[in-house]
């Protein structure tokens, strides 16, 4: 078994202890459950529009108890700061080779027992009206349901919403996704794009 920074024995105890107590300093809440029994899920979360982001998305996930895995470029992982990337749970990519990733990826679904793997579609901390497909390709390639998940700085809250399991029209998915989305607001929620 791979430790990562939410599955080391005494320090994820620890951390999730810390996590309820800084999340209850800055008054914020995590509402809603992980899907029970499904171990297997592309996890999309938005509105992304802060560095700020990473650590909520730290507190959050100890809270809940579960390893995701989130992809990060490659370029990072040099030296001390790649050990403790590969520690959080990041896979490193090429980016440039955006279809041998979807099918890479999808490898890994099919090769673990389980595996939660986070994407943003928007593909940037900046407001892009134009949103990123490839989580709904990993989701179809890999035959999992995609968990929504928002942030929403107006109640405080990261919240779980709910399973989807993608369609054959990627489109009408990603403008049912967006509609939802429009109404959270991001922690700058002028970096977000209806």
């Amino acid at each position: 078994m791979r430790y990562t920074l939410f599955s080391t024995p005494i320090l994820s105890p620890i951390l999730r202890f810390l996590s309820k107590i800084i999340l209850k300093l800055i008054r914020w809440r995590v509402t809603g459950e992980l899907p029970e029994g499904q171990k297997k899920y592309v996890l999309i979360v938005a509105p992304h529009t802060s560095n700020w982001d990473f650590f909520l998305f730290v507190l959050a996930v100890s809270v809940l108890r579960f390893q995701p895995s989130v992809l990060i470029k490659s370029t990072l992982f040099v030296g001390p700061l790649g050990w403790f990337l590969r520690y959080c749970g990041a896979i490193p990519v090429n980016r440039t080779q955006a279809t041998s990733l979807v099918n890479y990826i999808a490898g890994l679904y099919h090769q673990r027992d389980e595996f939660v793997l986070i994407i943003t579609p928007e593909g940037t901390r900046s407001a892009n009206p134009r949103w990123k497909l490839g989580f709904h390709h990993v989701a179809t390639a890999a035959e999992v349901p995609i968990l929504v998940v928002y942030v929403d700085s107006i109640t405080r809250t990261v919240g779980i919403e709910g399973l989807i399991e993608p369609s054959s029209d990627s489109q009408a998915d990603l403008r049912e996704l967006k509609q939802f989305f429009d109404t959270k607001s991001g922690l700058k929620p002028e970096n977000y794009a209806s």
